[in-house]
C-alpha cells in the first residue's frame, strides 16, 4: 500500500485501494466534493423521510420550539442584546434565556431573506428544513479538511461516509433540528482541525477563536475548550519548542479576547457584567483572562526545565479556577445546583441527555460506547504504525481528545456527539485497513464476507452488531430494548396528538392570557399559540417551574394560591403525556389526579376543546 502523505504539499492524490484491483477516483473527486456529495444525498433522503413532519412542523424537541420563539421575537423587533423571553413567566417579568444570538442569526437571516417571496410561515418552514442539513454539510467538509493531514490521506475521502453512519451526530442535523447542538459539534471539529495543523500562531489563534465561539453558543463546551488548552500546554511543557509555545499563546489569547468580543457582540454590556454560571459571563471570562495572563508570562520567561514549565502552566490553571470562584463562588457548584428539589425530581432527572450514561437503557449505552471504542482502537493502531513524528503527534492528539470527550460522554450523555466526531478518523483508518485486507483474500466467498465485515467499523453498523451479539448472550438486553421501544411508542408527540391543528386553532381563538401547563407542554404552546406560559423546560425559570409542578403534583390545598400567584387564567394539560402521568402518580389527591378523574376543584371550570388525544383546558374562576 502506498503512502499518499509522501506527495508534495497541496497535491491531491488519486485514491487507490491496495494493489489487487483497487478503486481509483478521478482527480475531480476531491475530499470536499466527496463530502458534499455524500452529505447532500443523505440530506435529500432525510428530507423525504421527514416530509410529513416538515409539512406539519412536528418538532421533536421542546428546545427547537423555544428557539424559534426566540427568533420570531427578534424578527418582531425585540432588541439584539435582549434575550429575555417575555411570554414565559410574565408575572415575574419574563425569563432571561441562556442561549446565544450566534444560533439565532442564520435562522433569522434566512427567514428575512425568504419572507418577501414566500411569507412568514413558509419562510420559517423552509429555513427549519434546510438550515440543519446545511450546517451538517459544513461539518462534513470540516471533517474532510481537518483529517486530511493524517498518515493515511484516504481518511479524508472516507470520513464523510463514516460521518453519515454516526447516529448521535446525524440526529443533530436532521431537518427541523434548529437548536444549538449542531453548532457545538461543528465548532468542536473546527478546534480539532486547528489542533492537527502544524504548530503556528495562526493555528492557535483560530483554535482559540473557535473555542470562544463554542462557549458563546453553550458553556457546555467548556470541558472541550479546556481539553484542547491542556493539549497545547502539554506539548510545550514536554518539549519546550518555540512553535508549541507560540500555538499555546495564540490559543489562550484568542480564547480570552474572542470570548470578550463575542459576548459583547451578542449580549452587549450586560453580558460582560452578568454573573451567570450556565452561560458565558464575567466569571468565565475572568478565568480565561487570568489563565492567558499567566501563560503569556510563562512564555515570556522561556524556562528551560520541563518541571518549571509544568509548574507555571499549573499555576495558570489554578489562576483560572481562582478567578472563576472569586468572581462567582456559586459557579463552583455547577449551573443546576440552585434548582428546587421538586424540579430536580420531576424534570431534571428525566432529561436523560444531561444525565450520566448509566442512567440510560443498556441499548443506548452500547450505541454510545461502541463508536468511541472502535475509533480509539483504530487511532491507537494508526499511531503505532506511524514512523513520521508529525503523524504520531497528530494521532496522539486525536487519541487524547477522544479519551477526554468519551470520558465526558460517560458523565453527560449529550456530549457523546463530540466524542463520536473525534472517533471518526480512527474508525475510518480501521475500516480502510480491514477492507484492504479483505481484498487480498483469494476465495471469492471469503473475500465478500470479509469485505462485509469491514463495514462493522462504521459506527452505526458496529453498534448494531455488538447489540445483536450481546442480545444473544444476555437475553435481558432484548427485554430492555423492547421496553424502550414500547415507551417511545407510548409517548405521543404533542403536535401529532394533543396539539392537533384543530386544538391549536381553538386555543388561538381564546383571548390572549397566561396558561399554566405541565413543564414539557410549555414550549410547544409558546410556539403554536399567542398565549403566555408560566413555565417551559428551561432551568433559569426555576421558581415558576417549581410552582407549576407543585400545582399538579403537590398539596392540592396550595394549588389555587400558586395558580393565582402566577396570574394564570387557564390550566392546560395533555392526558397522554408522560410528565402528566408522573404528576398523577405523585399523590392520589393531587390536582393532576383530580383533573384526570374528572373531579376538579370548585375554582376550575372546563373549557370544551377539540383534541384527538385529550388536550384538556380548564378556566380559573375569578376570586
Amino acid at each position: 500500500m502506498s503512502d499518499a502523505s509522501a506527495l508534495p504539499a497541496g497535491a491531491e492524490p488519486s485514491v487507490r485501494a491496495p494493489e489487487s484491483g483497487g478503486i481509483v477516483l478521478s482527480p475531480w473527486f476531491t475530499p470536499v466534493r466527496i463530502a458534499l456529495i455524500i452529505w447532500g444525498a443523505m440530506s435529500l433522503v432525510a428530507i423525504i423521510a421527514k416530509w410529513q413532519a416538515i409539512g406539519a412542523l412536528d418538532l421533536s424537541d421542546t428546545d427547537d420550539a423555544m428557539r424559534m420563539a426566540q427568533v420570531r421575537d427578534l424578527l418582531a423587533g425585540q432588541g439584539w442584546w435582549d434575550l429575555s423571553q417575555y411570554r414565559v413567566n410574565p408575572a415575574g417579568g419574563g425569563v432571561l434565556m441562556h442561549w446565544s444570538r450566534v444560533v439565532d442569526a442564520p435562522l433569522a437571516a434566512g427567514i428575512l431573506l425568504l419572507k418577501p417571496l414566500f411569507g412568514q410561515a413558509m419562510a420559517e418552514r423552509i429555513v427549519m428544513t434546510l438550515w440543519p442539513p446545511l450546517l451538517g454539510a459544513a461539518l462534513s467538509v470540516a471533517c474532510a479538511l481537518g483529517y486530511r493531514g493524517l498518515s493515511d490521506r484516504r481518511i479524508a475521502y472516507a470520513v464523510p461516509l463514516f460521518l453519515i453512519m454516526s447516529g448521535y451526530i446525524l440526529v443533530q442535523f436532521r431537518p427541523l433540528r434548529v437548536d444549538h447542538h449542531g453548532w457545538q459539534i461543528f465548532l468542536a471539529m473546527l478546534i480539532m482541525a486547528q489542533a492537527l495543523r502544524p504548530a503556528t500562531w495562526q493555528a492557535g489563534l483560530l483554535g482559540g477563536l473557535f473555542a470562544a465561539a463554542l462557549l458563546a453558543v453553550s458553556i457546555e463546551g467548556l470541558p472541550i475548550v479546556a481539553l484542547f488548552a491542556g493539549l497545547a500546554a502539554l506539548r510545550w511543557a514536554l518539549h519546550g519548542r518555540a512553535e508549541d509555545r507560540t500555538r499555546l499563546c495564540g490559543y489562550m489569547g484568542a480564547l480570552a479576547g474572542g470570548a470578550l468580543l463575542l459576548q459583547f457582540a451578542t449580549r452587549g454590556p450586560e453580558g460582560l457584567l452578568g454573573n451567570w454560571c450556565d452561560s458565558l459571563s464575567a466569571p468565565y471570562m475572568a478565568a480565561f483572562i487570568a489563565a492567558a495572563a499567566v501563560t503569556f508570562a510563562a512564555a515570556r520567561a522561556k524556562p528551560d526545565q520541563p518541571w518549571v514549565r509544568f509548574l507555571l502552566l499549573g499555576l495558570a490553571g489554578l489562576s483560572a479556577a481562582g478567578a472563576l470562584v472569586w468572581t462567582e463562588p456559586q459557579c463552583a457548584n455547577g449551573p443546576f445546583a440552585a434548582l428546587d428539589p421538586i424540579v430536580v425530581q420531576y424534570w431534571y432527572l428525566n432529561v436523560l441527555e444531561g444525565q450520566p450514561l448509566w442512567m440510560s437503557p443498556p441499548s443506548s449505552a452500547i450505541h454510545v460506547l461502541v463508536p468511541s471504542l472502535i475509533g480509539l482502537a483504530g487511532s491507537l493502531l494508526a499511531w503505532r504504525s506511524c514512523s513520521a513524528a508529525i503523524h504520531r503527534r497528530n494521532w496522539a492528539t486525536i487519541i487524547v481528545a477522544l479519551l477526554g470527550a468519551a470520558a465526558l460522554s460517560l458523565l453527560v450523555l449529550r456530549s457523546v456527539s463530540t466524542a463520536h466526531v473525534f472517533a471518526l478518523p480512527g474508525c475510518a483508518w480501521l475500516g480502510l485497513r480491514a477492507w484492504a485486507w479483505a481484498r487480498t483474500i483469494p476465495s471469492t466467498l471469503l473475500r465478500i464476507l470479509a469485505s462485509a465485515a469491514a463495514a462493522l467499523t462504521l459506527p452505526l453498523f458496529g453498534s448494531m452488531a455488538v447489540a445483536a451479539v450481546l442480545g444473544l448472550v444476555i437475553p435481558s438486553l432484548n427485554a430492555e430494548e423492547d421496553k424502550a421501544i414500547e415507551e417511545v411508542a407510548a409517548a405521543n408527540p404533542y403536535q401529532e396528538d394533543c396539539l392537533s391543528p384543530a386544538a391549536i386553532a381553538e386555543l388561538n381563538r381564546l383571548p390572549t392570557t397566561t396558561i399554566l401547563t405541565p413543564i414539557d407542554l410549555g414550549a410547544p404552546v409558546i410556539f403554536w399559540t399567542h398565549h403566555s406560559l408560566v413555565a417551559t423546560p428551561h432551568h433559569r425559570n426555576k421558581e415558576a417551574m417549581a410552582d407549576s409542578i407543585r400545582v399538579f403534583a403537590g398539596d392540592p390545598g396550595h394549588a389555587e394560591a400558586l395558580v393565582r400567584k402566577q396570574a394564570a387564567t387557564l390550566i392546560i394539560f395533555c392526558r397522554t403525556a408522560n410528565d402528566f402521568a408522573k404528576y398523577r402518580s405523585a399523590r392520589k389527591d393531587a390536582l393532576a389526579a383530580q383533573l384526570y378523574a374528572g373531579t376538579p376543584p370548585t375554582w376550575l371550570e372546563a373549557v370544551p376543546i377539540a383534541s384527538r388525544a385529550g388536550l384538556s383546558v380548564w378556566r380559573v374562576k375569578p376570586e
